[in-house]
């Protein structure tokens, strides 16, 4: 399989997933969630996806929980969404990048 089809995939699924987001879990959690990308395995059956979220540690953490608790429904919403022959299981990550951009950029500045 093409990585062009993998990438395309996978933005499908984001574009998926973010829609649920809006629709179902936005007034749900007390983190703002974004989704910042989604990696397609080769074989389009697993879907690593990154987070951002927004938040204290507490609503971190509890948002991170939300989403673990509603990976079915989401998974569901994706399969109603993009045309698949399978359903990729969806592995959720937070994604950490933003800070470590924003710790850097303090370290630059301070020199």
């Amino acid at each position: 399989m093409g990585i062009a089809r993998q990438k395309r995939v996978a933005e499908a699924v984001k574009e998926a997933i973010a829609e649920y987001l809006i629709l179902n879990l936005a007034n749900s959690t007390p983190g703002f969630i974004s989704v910042t990308r989604v990696k397609m395995a080769p074989d389009l059956k697993l879907a690593t996806v990154y987070f951002s979220i927004y938040g204290n540690e507490q609503d971190i953490a509890f948002t991170f929980k939300t989403l673990e608790r509603y990976n079915s429904r989401i998974r569901y919403h994706v399969g109603q969404e993009v045309p698949l022959k399978y359903v990729p299981e969806l592995r959720f990550f937070i994604d950490d990048s933003l800070d470590y951009s924003y710790k850097m950029a303090e370290v630059m500045k301070d020199l």
